[in-house]
């Protein structure tokens, strides 16, 4: 096996105390953004919903009974008219069906069809398999986070059955991820006025500590080279990064952070943290809380050890032209 093939192992570092401070860095977002889409593809694959479709219905899977569509609507923060297409959907999908209310027929309650829940049975393992087949699982050690990150998303909106063993963990996983991606690019947007994008750039800028050439940069946050080169102008616009060239490759593009961007980066960080300590980890057990965590420090890291021993293993093999 060569060395680009070989999966580097590493021990799991020591628990964390109770009290200890989770910090999300640039790894954590390279992480969810993986997840992410890992989620909608399994989920593009193997249903007909999209995803505000699929969380209504599994969430209206995990109710004993019958649930007020109402009621359902306002828990998962959507618009009555919204809720009411959702619902549309789903009915004609044959995965929920509507029922007149036991004390007022004017009144409309939910129940999903055994077609429904079958659906999202498929559907979950269709997630899960997605979420294999986007991270890395040879590793034992990356396999057990990955299985306790999907665990712990599953966790996020507090929702917990009877023995604390939840039902379609990665299911309640992509429902959670979903909420906290539009919620993150909503409270950057507002904070800082910048994009998602912007702000991961920035945030990695200021890791760095020095001039990234925007190619590294790409590699680094699993950014298409393009998307990174339009961000890297828009930042350079608002004053928060200047691109720089090298006398050695006049090919070669760097970004390095101005003070004004130094500042929006501690922003950032504030912003991603207090965001996690308000929304992400709140009904987490330390435990779940490290998981996560180490799907950046030890999964991704580790996915890019792989990726440079393969370019070392490439230019081992250079000849003369």
């Amino acid at each position: 096996m060569s060395a680009a093939e070989q999966t580097p192992s590493t021990p799991p570092p020591p628990a964390k105390p109770d009290n200890y401070r989770f910090s999300l860095d640039s790894t954590y977002l390279v992480a969810f953004e993986m997840a992410h889409r890992a989620f909608k593809q399994g989920l593009t694959e193997a249903s007909p919903l999209n995803i505000t479709q699929y969380r209504f219905l599994s969430k209206l899977c995990q109710a004993a009974g019958a649930v007020n569509q109402a009621t359902l609507g306002k828990l998962l923060g959507l618009k009555a008219n919204t809720a009411t297409q959702t619902v549309d959907a789903l009915q004609q999908q044959g995965f929920a069906t509507r029922l007149p209310g036991a004390t007022d027929a004017r009144t409309r309650v939910l129940q999903a069809t055994e077609a429904g829940r079958q659906h999202v049975d498929t559907v979950n393992e269709a997630l899960v398999n997605s979420l294999y087949a986007t991270f890395p699982t040879t590793n034992t050690t990356w396999r057990t986070i990955l299985e306790a990150a999907i665990f712990a998303g599953s966790r996020i909106e507090g929702d917990r059955e009877e023995g604390g063993i939840p039902e379609r963990p990665a299911s309640r996983a992509l429902a959670a991820v979903e909420l906290i991606r539009q919620e993150t690019e909503r409270v950057l947007k507002e904070t800082c006025g910048a994009s998602m994008v912007e702000c991961r750039i920035v945030q990695k800028l200021a890791e760095a500590g020095r001039p990234l050439r925007l190619g590294a940069l790409a590699d680094a946050l699993l950014i298409p080279p393009i998307g990174v080169t339009r961000t890297a102008s828009k930042l350079e616009g608002r004053g928060w990064c200047q691109r720089m060239k090298s006398p050695h490759d006049r090919k070669a593009v760097y970004a390095a952070l101005t003070d004004e961007g130094q500042f929006q980066a501690q922003l950032i960080n504030a912003t991603i943290n207090e965001l996690a300590e308000n929304r992400l980890w709140v009904n987490l057990s330390p435990a779940q809380k490290e998981a996560i965590e180490q799907m950046g420090h030890i999964v991704i890291a580790g996915i890019q050890a792989q990726r440079d021993a393969r370019e070392q293993q490439q230019l081992s093999d250079l000849s003369p032209a």
